[in-house]
């Protein structure tokens, strides 16, 4: 039984850690352990006192680093596999979600796990990593349960998605940073300090601010240049007087 699957690190400087925690599985995704998750990123939700957060990976026993071999086939045989609606809520969760994340890539990232990586607002990687999405690979349906295709599609182009999918080949962090995919690229020794500093960066804004930007960027993408224009400024109404999200998107691709 999956027990104890996610670690949560509450700092004193608006910045929490939530990590996978299965070690002797490479961390591969059981369900109880993204129900587990998903409690702890909607606590994060409620919580002002986080304003920022990380998700990273536990080391494998012999200190190898590694983030997630995705998800565990193996959890079916115990009925705890995840379920194709409960990873789908999740990654919205975490995309939705007006409080920054930061996905801290060492290792194995593959699959699923890349699935809850582009969900986050960043990724930090290490040169080491080892990042692949073998959803036609091993399954035969390249466009992933939870959005993977639709998200790679929005961070690295088409083109490249077509080919990280069609290919299955694993990429490193420097090549995952020079196609969009990671924000920053490491060495491992100075990865989490990085990270760390980066979301450190972000806690030290006014927040109000901050889910400002995560509600007017995220939006923009499906908009043309004049609604995107009008999305900003009405974001300043929604910001002051609560107007919901959704409604001011009604308005404006409605106009």
């Amino acid at each position: 039984m999956t027990q104890n699957a996610i670690r949560y690190e509450k700092r004193n400087d608006g910045i929490a850690v939530l990590t996978l925690d299965r070690p002797d599985r490479l961390n591969a995704l059981s369900g109880p352990m993204l129900d587990d998750l998903k409690r702890h990123v909607e606590s994060i939700a409620k919580d002002p006192d986080v304003r920022v957060y990380l998700l990273c990976g536990s080391p494998r026993p012999d200190g190898r680093a590694c983030f997630s071999a995705g998800v565990d086939v193996r959890a079916f045989v115990d009925d705890e596999g995840v379920g194709e609606a409960q990873g789908f809520d999740l990654t919205n969760l975490i995309d939705d979600l007006l409080k920054p994340s930061i996905a801290v890539i060492d290792g194995v990232c593959s699959t699923g796990a890349v699935e809850l990586a582009l969900a986050c607002d960043f990724r930090v990687v290490a040169r080491s990593a080892e990042i692949s999405d073998w959803h036609l690979k091993k399954l035969g349906i390249g466009v992933g349960s939870w959005g993977s295709s639709t998200r790679w599609a929005r961070e690295v182009g088409v083109t490249r998605t077509k080919e990280i999918l069609m290919t299955g080949r694993v990429i490193d962090g420097e090549e995952a940073y020079r196609i969009g995919f990671a924000s920053e690229v490491h060495d491992s020794g100075d990865l989490q300090a990085a990270a760390i500093a980066m979301a450190t960066s972000i806690a030290q804004m006014d927040p109000k601010g901050v889910r400002g930007v995560l509600a007017h960027l995220d939006r923009i993408p499906d908009m043309s240049r004049d609604q995107a224009l009008r999305w900003a400024q009405l974001s300043s109404e929604w910001l002051e007087v609560g107007v919901s999200q959704d409604e001011l998107a009604s308005r404006v691709l409605g106009d």
